[in-house]
């Protein structure tokens, strides 16, 4: 099963419904993937970029009530108004943007991904941010020894 841009609280959610369902079936569950955002030492552009994509969420069933309980919610009723992408981006703060997604400094984001892998995630397909990062080179080298070792905060890498 693969989500996108989700919470460790809504993988932990959905992660019991996968296995739940799987159960009434009498089958093995499925792994479960997610696409995130991702950034690592990031430059201010990069968590606008991360931010940009937060926002086409923000009207959206379950994400609204997300990004809510996060503390978000004048962004939330902000969008529901139509408000143009430019003026929630303005309003919109940077912690949105770790509210679904790997942003911060190394430390940061292998902590968060330990608790995307303790909410019961099995992979993770990055999606890093390339404004301020060309390519998304500078958050996927620090997460290659990670990936490389197998360790629980082992991610798998998408630079498309």
């Amino acid at each position: 099963m693969l989500l996108d841009v989700v919470s460790p609280e809504q993988v932990a959610a959905l992660r019991a419904k996968l296995v739940a369902a799987a159960e009434r079936v009498g089958r093995t569950p499925p792994r479960l993937a997610a696409w995130l955002p991702a950034a690592v030492d990031p430059e201010p552009e990069s968590v606008r970029q991360i931010l940009g994509s937060v926002v086409g969420y923000l009207t959206v069933p379950g994400y609204s009530d997300l990004f809510t309980t996060a503390g978000f919610g004048e962004s939330v009723e902000q969008a529901r108004s139509g408000a143009d992408r430019e003026a929630l981006l303005a309003k919109l703060p940077r912690e949105a943007a770790t509210t679904v997604g790997l942003v911060g400094d190394l430390a940061a984001v292998e902590a968060r991904i330990a608790a995307y892998a303790a909410a019961g995630l099995d992979e993770i397909a990055l999606v890093p941010a390339t404004d301020g990062d060309p390519a998304g080179e500078r958050t996927l080298t620090a997460l290659a020894p990670a990936a490389r070792e197998g360790t629980p905060s082992a991610t798998r890498r998408n630079t498309t």
